[in-house]
């Protein structure tokens, strides 16, 4: 058991390592994100086993939660003052408010990028936010749309002038 979720771990990590750069628009392999209609500017890769993944700090910033990394663990904990959650490297446990969870997939470091991925649907309906995930057959393009209606609203860009 411990070697299949040891291979489980190395499929999802050797999945994220795939280059991505060079995508131009969103595919079902790589759908674009929108919170609350906005889009955000990551790239979401979504693994075999069909979950997607994210870099942490984007995802729990765009949520409003304060983000706290400890590197020696290779551990995110994120909290907006109502929720907090826990996820560590390769670990099938996670923390919602102190409960235990366990997870299907882990979230996974790649220490070739320094990035942090975690598991996109998990990460935004333990902040109670709900996940629409639209693919259109014709292009083969996908959307993941998070709506938060706990979210505050942003304020308007003011930048164009």
């Amino acid at each position: 058991m411990k070697l299949f979720k040891h291979l489980s771990s190395l499929a999802i990590a050797a999945t994220l390592l795939l280059p991505i750069s060079n995508i131009a628009s969103a595919s079902r392999d790589f759908p674009e994100i929108y919170v609350n209609h906005e889009k955000l500017d990551i790239y979401a890769a979504v693994a075999t086993i069909g979950v997607t993944y994210v870099p942490f700090r984007p995802i729990f910033e765009k949520l409003q939660m304060t983000v706290n990394w400890d590197n020696a663990k290779k551990s995110v904990t994120a909290t907006n003052g109502t929720t907090t959650i826990v996820l560590t490297n390769n670990s099938y446990i996670a923390y919602v408010n102190d409960k235990e969870v366990q997870l299907l997939n882990p979230p996974s470091y790649n220490p070739q990028d320094g990035i942090f991925y975690v598991n996109l649907r998990f990460v935004a309906e333990s902040t109670g936010a709900t996940v629409n995930w639209s693919k259109d057959d014709q292009t083969d393009s996908a959307t993941i749309n998070i709506t938060d209606p706990n979210l505050s609203k942003l304020p308007s860009d003011t930048s164009s002038q």
